[in-house]
């Protein structure tokens, strides 16, 4: 798989001076973008899976590991391409599943986008309409897991956009889990997609500044055919982005679901029949200090499970996740027009149910994160 995307990336490459030489009228147009990065993370407790923090892992009190982790997966290589109305983009990182000086590539975005009359129609694999801000954060899952929900997957998408309103829905890919253990994902069984939708509007403030609201949602059908069973994912999303001033703005995100581990929600603990209901949200201020070259941003999230769903027969193990936090605060400089170096700390608190004895009920880590990042 791996090989096979390289080759394709190089065709494209190869095929673009080829097609502008045979005068096609209607050329295909590459632009090529990308960085290349380098993450140095210590944390004061083990978090997982530690190039990024989702969460911190159980220890036992007054024994917690640090640990110090060093990687370039994060970089990127993308491609933006056009051709007549149509405009599509391919993006890669290497975050796949491989050892850490020999990292595969992970496929995040193979999307076609085309205007259908006073519409867009974009089909693919691409961001989920639900939740579609994210905090601003040197650490990779930008708050994943910890109040930030949405992700990526393959899907139809019709939207409408004006300088005032968003409208959109989506027909996705239902990602789930195995409850039954038949070897076909619950999602799959269910022969039907995950439904998801958005609108959004843009208000001026009293005092004149840009204030976007947004309310979103999905819903997912799950079967476990060898237990004759359905059950679902769901979720109700507010998104709000506050312009305090040019270069300083505000973004917050809450959300209500259920079994939303596949959405970066409810800590990712596992799907259940009757449910793994969660509660969680973040907030995060961007700044740019004027000309200076730099720039900061601050802010936390939580991610709350219900405890009665973690007691039953389902999820009764030791060590559940129930509750997680993060704080973060980053600063950021432009050393040249095409390199920036980052510096951010964060403290982690992940709570447990059904703790193993001697381990400590919501161990906390303290992680101190530094990049170097080069575009092109």
């Amino acid at each position: 798989m791996t090989r096979l995307l390289f080759v394709s990336i190089v065709l494209l490459m190869t095929l673009r001076p080829v097609l502008a030489a045979a005068g096609d009228p209607t050329p295909t147009q590459v632009t090529w973008y990308g960085y290349m990065r380098l993450d140095m993370a210590h944390d004061t407790a083990v978090s997982a899976p530690g190039n990024y923090a989702l969460f911190v892992k159980p220890h036992a009190r007054g024994e917690a590991v640090s640990t110090l982790n060093i990687t370039g997966r994060q970089s990127r290589l993308g491609a933006r391409i056009a051709r007549g109305s149509m405009t599509s983009r391919l993006e890669v990182d290497f975050y796949g599943a491989s050892p850490e000086n020999k990292n595969t590539v992970q496929l995040r975005y193979a999307v076609a986008r085309l205007p259908i009359g006073d519409f867009t129609l974009e089909a693919g694999q691409t961001s989920d309409i639900i939740s579609p801000l994210v905090p601003r954060t040197l650490n990779y899952s930008v708050a994943w897991g910890a109040g930030n929900v949405g992700y990526r997957r393959p899907q139809v998408k019709l939207f409408r956009q004006t300088p005032r309103t968003w409208l959109g829905l989506s027909l996705a890919r239902n990602i789930t889990g195995d409850l039954d253990g038949d070897t076909i994902v619950d999602g799959a069984a269910a022969a039907l997609p995950a439904i998801q939708a958005r609108c959004a509007v843009s208000l001026v403030h009293v005092m004149g500044r840009q204030i976007t609201l947004g309310l979103s949602g999905h819903y997912g059908r799950c079967n476990c055919p060898a237990r004759d069973i359905d059950y679902s994912n769901w979720s109700v999303n507010a998104d709000a982005t506050f312009v305090v001033t040019p270069g300083w703005k505000i973004l917050a995100e809450a959300y209500r679901g259920a079994n939303m581990g596949a959405y970066a929600g409810a800590i990712y603990n596992d799907d259940t029949v009757n449910g793994v209901h969660s509660t969680g949200g973040w907030a995060n201020l961007q700044a740019r200090i004027g000309d200076s070259g730099w720039s900061v941003s601050t802010g936390g999230g939580v991610d709350d499970v219900d405890d009665s769903d973690l007691t039953k027969a389902e999820l009764n193990r030791a060590d559940v996740r129930v509750r997680n936090q993060v704080w973060f605060a980053a600063a950021f400089y432009q050393l040249s027009p095409e390199v920036t170096l980052g510096g951010e700390l964060s403290r982690w608190s992940t709570l447990y149910a059904n703790t193993t004895p001697g381990n400590d009920p919501e161990p906390t880590s303290l992680r101190i994160q530094w990049s170097m990042q080069a575009d092109f």
